[in-house]
């Protein structure tokens, strides 16, 4: 009897021990990820403070021995590089290939928006990657290793500058309610493929840049500002300020931020309002 009395006893005590691990488990806070992948870190676009050097650009490529203009290039074709007088190409170099964002964002997603792209900078798309692979007296060869898209003649390219990749720790409990904090304010200006609506994933472009104190790695959360309601339909009474979500940025520029979001629990908009946690 004593020894099936100790052998339950250690079953309890086991018993017990699981439970307290799995209790502290619950508890134990969520392990940093990383916020975005390689691919969307070096695809996301960007706003530059001012207009980038184009010295460097897409002559053409093989296979494409009529120089069409809408030639598409993608991993692993070989396109040949042009360059102005007095710029120099080195077998080996990298570079990030971008092209103006002027045609994305022709369409307006809110009344003023050109003026407040403008008045971030100069809008860029990520196009691509290439490595040199050859120099020869009729100029440079290089491999595309990355497309965002198609790759196009006339695309340029600026040197290759790794993006460095956040990590972040996911939000257990998301208070939908938290009242403003008083830190750094700004809002969404645009989102990648001129998007209006944006969900978990979506990356998107903030006014608030080195100039302003924003840094790559931090994370904001999105308020869900109320809208003017239709004219003489109902008036809107004062109401507590809800939040949408966050986002932790990615990359900066003089005037402008480019940040995912990392978890919503509904729609995010242009124009919503983000605040440094």
């Amino acid at each position: 009897m004593s020894r099936r009395i100790l052998s339950l006893a250690g079953v309890f005590l086991l018993l017990a021990a699981a439970t307290a691990l799995a209790q502290e488990a619950s508890t134990a806070p969520a392990p940093a990820v990383p916020a975005a992948s390689r691919y969307q870190a070096d695809c996301s676009g960007f706003i530059a403070g001012s207009k980038l050097p184009e010295d460097v650009y897409i002559l053409g490529g093989a296979d494409n021995d009529y120089y069409m203009p809408l030639r598409q290039f993608m991993p692993g074709e070989m396109v040949f590089l042009g360059h102005r007088r007095g710029t120099s190409i080195a077998e080996g170099t990298e570079y990030s290939l971008v092209r103006l964002g002027n045609e994305t964002f022709r369409t307006t997603r809110y009344e003023g928006q050109h003026a407040d792209l403008r008045s971030l900078g100069k809008t860029y798309v990520d196009v691509g990657r290439v490595k040199v692979t050859r120099v020869t007296p009729q100029g440079a060869i290089a491999e595309v290793t990355l497309a965002c898209g198609a790759v196009y003649p006339g695309d340029f390219a600026v040197p290759y500058k790794p993006r460095p990749i956040p990590d972040y720790t996911p939000t257990q409990e998301f208070d939908r309610f938290a009242p403003p904090n008083g830190k750094m304010m700004g809002a969404i200006a645009a989102a990648q493929h001129n998007a209006d609506a944006m969900g978990q994933g979506a990356i998107t472009y903030i006014n608030l840049g080195e100039s302003d104190g924003a840094k790559t790695g931090q994370r904001f959360r999105i308020f869900r500002m109320i809208r003017e309601p239709l004219e003489g339909l109902f008036a809107l009474p004062d109401t507590p300020l809800e939040s949408v979500g966050e986002i932790v940025i990615l990359s900066t520029q003089e005037k402008s931020s480019v940040g995912i979001v990392i978890n919503c629990v509904r729609e995010v908009y242009l124009g919503d309002v983000v605040q440094l946690e």
